[in-house]
């Protein structure tokens, strides 16, 4: 009984796993041919967005975006080498070594259109009724174990 158990977790996982995989790169692709923009950078606009004041540090965002420091500081570097002008760097008043990166206007405008693609890409890739199911078996799953 466990073997089975296990089996149809483990297979329950790796579908869930590669829906997830499968929808991520219809995202990126979406966003990128639409608004040139990566999912890294959708993200980081996004949180940015629901930031207070619209601005974080680069530790902050690290956590958010899940990427390391240097990988966030090399992303917001690229972003603004693309020259939209979506962010801007700010220096902390409290703490000079701190720097916030903050959200502008065209940022948000950028964002919003974006969003609406990001949600177009996931209502168009998810089997709502499948995925409903796989989540369903998955609960039931956990529970009995």
């Amino acid at each position: 009984m466990d073997d089975i158990l296990n089996n149809d977790l483990i297979t329950s996982w790796l579908t869930l796993t590669h829906i997830q995989m499968n929808v991520t790169n219809e995202l990126e692709a979406n966003l990128q041919a639409k608004h040139g923009l990566s999912l890294k950078e959708f993200y980081l606009l996004l949180f940015l967005s629901e930031a207070p004041e619209k601005k974080l540090k680069l530790q902050k965002l690290e956590a958010m975006v899940g990427l390391s420091q240097s990988a966030v500081s090399r992303l917001v570097s690229r972003f603004e080498a693309k020259g939209c002008g979506a962010l801007e760097r700010k220096a902390c008043d409290a703490d000079r070594r701190s720097i916030y990166t903050a959200l502008t206007a065209i940022g948000e405008d950028k964002l919003l259109r974006a969003q609406d693609t990001f949600q177009e890409t996931l209502l168009a890739a998810f089997p709502e009724k499948d995925v409903k199911e796989l989540l369903d078996q998955m609960l039931r799953m956990k529970q009995q174990s």
